[in-house]
């Protein structure tokens, strides 16, 4: 048998997050439930849920019926131990506003607020953080959903002048200390959209998110994991010489040619991934329109080789939802033991 490596400072917090994620994915459990989930012994999860206890993150629910014995302790998750901002900047009936959400260790949304801006950039975000840290003095992590791609640190491409070029990552984890996150906002989606229709954890598959006034932007997950690319670049398809004025000059045209437009894209995004669903969200893309999609499709791409179609209507839902995942995840340590 292969041994697995590791000082006893690392094994505690690998068993402490084991313990974290199965209590989160029950809410509420015995010493003995959590023992058969996490593959730890009693003993051992006694005594992590005695740490876990004494700091606040986990408390003492109810006792459990043991039918006819000696009921057993039932313990839950304290979601509210530390919470999450996640800030994302978006266009609403003309204005610039970044929407504000505060979300506890379960996902659960504490507060969802949204301020109008006069540009987008540190100072705007930074009043708004202070803002949500006074009113939450337990945020432990911050993420940004911005659309454009970061390298090396820095936003490479964004479609706010005043943030191309800043390292916000390291910016924010210094004035704040606490561990940033910034994600492409369509990235943030595409894992959003997994998470909240329960998608298979080892699929393929785009998420192309058409906005009305800008170019297309696509989430890519190859086998179950978000792909970034070696310079974050992947997914900017609005590159690919289609021949399509994207953005104001297509919004201009009958939605006819919008459509037109979205499927040759799916089909070369087809072309290249293979993947096993193209995920669809434009405002001019309905359920009912995915068949004209599909033929259209179908004369662009060999007899066979057409992936499913799916629609999202709501971008925001998928991008909040993805941003949790992502945001939260940094409070974890991440560590694993591996063989």
């Amino acid at each position: 048998m292969d041994s697995i490596g590791g000082n006893s400072l690392v094994i505690r917090e690998v068993n402490l997050n084991l313990v974290r994620r199965a209590l989160k994915e029950k809410e509420q459990a015995t010493k003995r439930e959590l023992a058969l989930a996490t593959g730890l012994s009693t003993v051992t999860v006694g005594t992590l849920l005695q740490e876990l206890t004494s700091q606040g993150e986990v408390k003492e629910a109810e006792m459990a019926s043991s039918g006819g014995g000696r009921p057993a302790q039932l313990y839950s998750y304290n979601g509210d131990y530390a919470h999450a901002l996640i800030l994302f900047p978006h266009e609403a009936k003309g204005d610039i506003r970044i929407r504000c959400t505060v979300v506890n260790l379960l996902g659960r949304v504490a507060a969802d607020t949204e301020a109008p801006v006069e540009s987008v950039d540190l100072q705007a975000f930074e009043s708004l953080i202070d803002e949500a840290m006074e009113a939450y003095p337990s945020i432990g992590a911050i993420g940004f959903g911005l659309p454009g791609a970061e390298f090396e640190g820095r936003m490479l491409v964004s479609d706010y002048e005043a943030l191309r070029g800043l390292a916000l990552r390291e910016h924010f984890r210094d004035k704040y200390r606490r561990p940033v996150t910034v994600e492409n906002d369509v990235n943030a989606a595409a894992v959003g959209f997994w998470k909240r229709k329960g998608v298979a954890a080892d699929a393929t598959g785009a998420y192309l998110y058409i906005p009305d006034r800008f170019p297309p932007g696509a989430g890519i997950v190859i086998e179950g994991k978000l792909f970034r690319g070696r310079r974050g670049f992947a997914g900017e398809v609005a590159n690919i010489p289609l021949g399509i004025s994207w953005g104001e000059a297509l919004l201009l045209e009958p939605e006819e040619v919008r459509r037109e437009a979205a499927a040759r894209l799916t089909a070369a995004v087809c072309s290249v991934l293979n993947p096993d669903f193209v995920v669809l969200n434009a405002s001019f893309i309905k359920q009912g329109h995915l068949p004209a999609m599909a033929e259209t499709c179908g004369r662009l791409l060999p007899a066979g080789s057409l992936t499913e179609l799916w629609v999202s209507d709501d971008f925001t839902a998928d991008y909040v939802s993805g941003m949790v995942v992502l945001t939260l995840g940094t409070l974890e340590s991440g560590l694993r033991l591996a063989k």
